[in-house]
């Protein structure tokens, strides 16, 4: 593409259209675990449209370029002559494309080539995060994990023979216990990694830990993200219908669900980490976050391992 050109009125339009598109996803809410991937995609969605739709307009509409016309010394005058004449009888406004054409998209692994080349040692994981191996007041150190548009390459179920059987078997039990373990894999294309210094204290597990101000760092890099989860329901039946009931047939009274996680990051190139600044700017919403503790601080908090 040479030339941009547009209708003011329907460019405004589309900005208010914008606008209400990101209230509604911010209203979204589900707490069901199954629903967690469909969330972090409305999320993203939400974020793409914040960070990158909507300031591109507002770029446009407050353009004083965009209000005249540059002259071209190319062979084909005619033709760029004839579409300005069609677009400024229409009263639309134009000028030349200042963004440089996309760079091709490097090489993405499969689901299996990555599997490969974690054991076989090819890709490496980043350095895991300080534990504080329960001593209290000494320092530990989260990692926190965000990107644009990350890319999900598959999922894979991991759930064991002995789980699917026991899933099974609470279907006819008053008292039913159901585990599903996954695997999936995701390539963050410029991810931004946030380290942050903690101290071990008491502290509330749905707030968090108080974070040692002037210590985050952050690097941006890109990578594969290996991540396990496993979510569980715990669920309590009672049998319904007349006579002789059908012991599948029941009705839950009673659930208790519950999903952790676990992974590791594994980047193309060494992370760098430099100090974070204070500056306000548009980012990327926060996907993972790891501690190397094998009871991650926080409930929505994951752990440092495979």
């Amino acid at each position: 593409m040479t030339l941009l050109a547009f209708d003011r009125s329907r460019l405004d339009s589309l900005r208010v259209a914008i606008g209400a598109a990101i209230d509604d996803l911010a209203r979204i809410r589900c707490d069901d675990p199954q629903a967690a991937d469909t969330m972090r995609a409305i999320r993203r969605a939400g974020h793409t449209l914040t960070e990158t739709c909507l300031p591109r307009v507002h770029d446009i509409l407050r353009s004083e370029a965009m209000t005249s016309c540059r002259s071209s010394d190319i062979d084909t005058r005619e033709v760029l002559r004839s579409a300005y004449s069609t677009m400024h009888d229409r009263g639309w406004e134009m000028t030349t494309d200042p963004l440089p054409l996309v760079p091709p998209s490097p090489h993405v692994r499969t689901f299996d080539e990555v599997l490969v080349d974690v054991r076989s040692g090819v890709l490496v994981p980043m350095t895991a995060p300080l534990d504080a191996n329960g001593r209290a007041g000494a320092h530990y150190t989260s990692l926190t994990f965000a990107a644009a548009n990350p890319v999900l390459l598959a999922s894979k179920d991991e759930t064991s023979n002995l789980l699917k059987f026991v899933d099974f078997i609470s279907d006819a039990l008053p008292v039913g216990w159901r585990e599903q373990e996954t695997v999936a894999i995701y390539y963050l294309a410029s991810a931004r990694i946030t380290s942050a210094v903690h101290v071990l204290t008491a502290y509330d597990r749905h707030d968090g830990p108080e974070t040692l101000q002037g210590l985050t760092t952050e690097a941006v890099v890109s990578g594969y993200m290996i991540i396990h989860t496993d979510d569980t329901v715990g669920e309590v039946s009672v049998g319904i219908g007349p006579g002789e009931q059908d012991p599948t047939q029941s009705i839950v009274i009673a659930a208790q669900s519950s999903s952790t996680y676990s992974g590791m990051f594994f980047p193309d190139t060494t992370p760098d980490f430099q100090d974070r600044g204070d500056q306000p700017r548009f980012e990327s919403p926060n996907l993972w976050t790891f501690t190397k503790s094998s009871a991650p601080m926080v409930d929505r908090w994951g752990t440092w391992e495979l």
